[in-house]
């Protein structure tokens, strides 16, 4: 017999089935009351001040406040333990928070979207005497598609993940990357306004995550909402537009991918004729702005850019570049996770430290 937490990890059909519906006395397409309008800068994911604690002692996630617009491509980036996989359970409506609030689609009782929600688990779980047709046939009709309109559905969606081939093969002849197509499939059927991927690519060889990460790009181009979760600091730059770093269950930085490679403002100059850098800023005394003087570049802040330029002008200095640096994901994460974790063990005046899990 499941313990309850272990329901909570079953992946779900793509679309709530209509007995499901009938329970939550809400129509296929619209809830009760006001439907709401969806532009592209509506929001589909919105919490506010969100905490789950499972004990005293262990907080999953800690006041978390984060928004998502229509049309964003949005991964939460963290490492294993962050806090990721228990936020996509309290966006599924799968637990309920300690405290704060949660909205989705516009929905605060977030089951209530479900039927416009496609979500692909971490580990999912099939029936492996299925086809992989006649599984996602099968779940098609739960969806409320029934015959040519299925068909056609499932056609397209075994072409889109490329397993249009195998679609007769039995589900446990699988490898592990064709179960992950086979999974994102499965939550596409309904045509989703959102899709919820947790670890996508975990797990899988090169070749399958290159796949995987192939049919992502495609659907956010076709402007689907995507939240991917994800430790991998090489896919989140190719796949999405907006980044969140989760770390101990709490939310460290949060932006768009553009914004975060920007973040340090720093402004590299490169001296022309090789000119010493710190020979220059000694003669004209502005070692004050300038972060580095090496060989013949100086690096300086994006706000003392004219300042510096003004002075290098009316000494005749020339100049060979003038560039805006920019960091790599990479750069981006370790400094804002080493920051906090220097600041997490840093000792509190009541001697006590902070913990989360995901």
């Amino acid at each position: 017999m499941r313990e309850a937490h272990d329901l909570c990890l079953l992946p779900l059909p793509p679309i709530v089935p209509l007995f499901t519906l009938k329970r939550y006395n809400i129509k296929a397409k619209k809830a009760k009351g006001k439907e709401p309008e969806h532009t592209m800068s509506s929001l589909v994911i919105e919490c506010v001040e969100l905490t789950k604690a499972y004990s005293k002692h262990i907080v999953a996630l800690n006041n978390l406040t984060l928004t998502i617009n229509e049309g964003a491509s949005f991964v939460l980036l963290g490492e294993n333990g962050a806090g990721k996989s228990t936020l996509v359970r309290l966006l599924m409506g799968f637990i309920f928070p300690t405290s704060g609030r949660v909205r989705v689609l516009g929905e605060e009782k977030v089951a209530r979207a479900h039927p416009r929600i496609g979500y692909v688990h971490e580990r999912p779980i099939f029936e492996t005497r299925f086809k992989g047709r006649a599984y996602l046939t099968y779940l098609g009709e739960l969806s409320g598609l029934w015959g040519y309109a299925n068909q056609a559905r499932v056609d397209e969606l075994l072409e889109r993940v490329n397993l249009y081939e195998a679609a007769d093969r039995a589900i446990g002849t699988y490898s592990k990357g064709m179960l992950q197509r086979l999974a994102i499939a499965q939550a596409l059927l309904s045509d989703p306004e959102l899709l919820i991927l947790d670890e996508p690519t975990s797990g899988l060889d090169p070749r399958s995550q290159w796949e995987v990460r192939q049919i992502i790009s495609a659907l956010r181009k076709q402007g689907k909402t995507v939240l991917l979760c994800s430790h991998y600091l090489a896919e989140v730059e190719v796949l999405c537009d907006t980044v969140g770093i989760l770390r101990r269950g709490e939310l460290l930085l949060s932006g768009t991918v553009a914004d975060l490679l920007h973040s340090q403002d720093v402004v590299e100059i490169a001296l022309a004729n090789n000119q010493p850098a710190s020979d220059v800023v000694t003669r004209l005394g502005i070692d004050e702005q300038v972060i580095e003087a090496r060989g013949n570049l100086l690096r300086i802040p994006g706000s003392a850019q004219s300042t510096i330029l003004a002075a290098l002008v009316r000494a005749k200095v020339p100049i060979l570049s003038l560039n805006p640096l920019t960091e790599t994901l990479e750069e981006v994460y370790v400094r804002t996770t080493r920051s906090a974790e220097r600041a997490f063990f840093e000792p509190s005046a009541s001697g006590s430290g902070r913990g989360g899990q995901a």
